[in-house]
């Protein structure tokens, strides 16, 4: 993070001359991602617990403001127990066949990585030892894997399953799928990007190291989803990281 000392004209002029120096460092932290999915039956799916971390390179753009790039590891993802009746179905006759005593039940744990480019304007105001900071930052990921877990279950009313021409709805009972692991990523979109907002406080041990905690949260833009039709997006991503930066000299 910049420092700007305003005791005097010699000291702000010397902390500009330190401040246009290349920064580098390593950030990590928790995050908590959901997502919104036009296609959920009953249930929008829950949000979930995740991680990012990664290195970046920081630059003063004048007194006040730099600019920082980064290269971070992104694991998201989400939990979809989703519930559908009654099971319909639309048949050779152009008829339509529902069964009211039926259902469709998910309980599914999907986790995607990314990797991510941030690239980020920050604003950064303090003291020689502490210091404020607001971070804008645009962000592209690319998705490098995605799996899913969990199983789902169709049940089809005994009495009903002789009146679908579908062969898995003409199964009576409960059939039972299970997941372990399942490699997922052709399902979505091979790339995200959107804009994050931080708040930054940074403590500088000396000169050249600093510490610093920086929570924010993310807007996603782009479709989740393969499927064009599926209105569907990463939809808030709150997280808090916390890092060290090393100023060359």
């Amino acid at each position: 993070m910049l420092l700007v000392v305003f005791s005097s004209n010699d000291v702000s002029a010397q902390e500009t001359t330190f401040n246009k120096k290349l920064s580098i460092g390593f950030e990590a932290g928790y995050q908590f991602t959901s997502i919104f999915d036009s296609q959920a039956y009953s249930n929008l799916p829950k949000g979930k617990s995740g991680y990012n971390a990664g290195f970046f390179a920081e630059y003063p753009l004048a007194n006040l403001i730099s600019a920082r790039i980064g290269l971070n590891y992104d694991k998201r993802g989400f939990i979809s127990q989703d519930y559908l009746t009654p099971i319909g179905e639309l048949q050779s006759n152009d008829s339509v066949y529902v069964s009211y005593a039926s259902y469709y039940f998910t309980d599914l744990d999907y986790s995607l990585n990314y990797l991510s480019i941030p690239l980020s304007l920050i604003y950064t105001k303090g003291t020689e030892k502490y210091s404020l900071s607001l971070q804008v930052t645009v962000y592209y990921s690319i998705l490098m894997s995605a799996v899913k877990n969990g199983s789902t279950e169709l049940y089809i009313y005994p009495d009903h399953a002789p009146n679908f021409e579908k062969p898995e709805y003409q199964v009576p009972g409960s059939t039972i799928t299970t997941f372990n692991n399942e490699n997922v990523q052709q399902d979505f979109t091979g790339n995200d990007w959107g804009v994050q907002i931080s708040l930054g406080l940074t403590y500088r041990i000396n000169p050249q190291v600093a510490i610093f905690l920086s929570p924010g949260f993310t807007t996603a833009f782009q479709q989740l989803y393969a499927d064009p039709l599926r209105n569907s997006k990463w939809n808030n991503i709150y997280k808090v990281n916390a890092g060290i930066k090393y100023t060359l000299k």
